[in-house]
């Protein structure tokens, strides 16, 4: 039997590692919990290291290799027993590539937003401000208006508040807060501009 296992490695090129690997596959094949387990411990440092050598980061190099042996698993039915080593490191190295882009892309867009929002264009820049100007003046004007507007106009215009939702909250009538935002009105008409604003 040694006789035999030893002309068969000689005869194939492969190891007793890779006769190990096939013994080990095929009982996985068959639903052999301990195979797997075997399989992994067999491979995880070296399905690490390939990982490692492309992130160059231990927790993402431990995430991939986790990835790495959960691909392995879906893909093992279409292993042609053509390598294992090769072939898991392969799977390794193509989740280690996509998880180096998939990083990259979050730094882009995380640039790009940080470059929008902390360096916006000049046309967003004269924007912002006007509407901060504008907007300064329409709290101004309201604080002039009588006290009791006020509060109305505010939760109505500025806060979209609903007429329900003012009621309760100034403890009035909802008919009331439809006469104040009627009345505030007319009140506005007669004593703003437009230019005012």
């Amino acid at each position: 039997m040694i006789f035999f296992v030893y002309c068969t490695e000689r005869y194939d090129g492969r190891g007793e590692r890779a006769i190990q690997d096939d013994v080990l596959i095929n009982k996985v094949r068959t639903g052999n919990k301990q195979a797997l387990r075997l399989l992994i411990e067999n491979y995880k440092h070296h399905v690490y290291k390939v990982a490692y050598s492309v992130v160059h980061d231990e927790k993402e190099a431990e995430d991939v290799a986790q990835e790495t042996f959960i691909k392995m698993i879906d893909a093992l039915p279409s292993y042609q027993n053509q390598g294992f080593k090769t072939w898991i490191s392969k799977i390794a190295l193509h989740k280690a590539i996509d998880a180096k882009r998939k990083k990259q892309r979050k730094q882009e867009e995380l640039t790009s937003f940080e470059e929008d929002y902390l360096y916006p264009d000049e046309g967003r820049v004269d924007q912002m401000i006007l509407e901060k100007e504008q907007n300064r003046l329409v709290h101004k004007a309201i604080d002039q208006m009588p006290a009791k507007f006020q509060d109305v106009v505010k939760l109505y215009h500025l806060e979209g508040r609903s007429y329900k939702t003012i009621a309760d909250k100034l403890e009035l009538k909802e008919t009331t807060v439809k006469m104040r935002l009627y009345r505030a009105r007319m009140w506005m008409k007669e004593n703003w501009k437009e230019e005012d604003f």
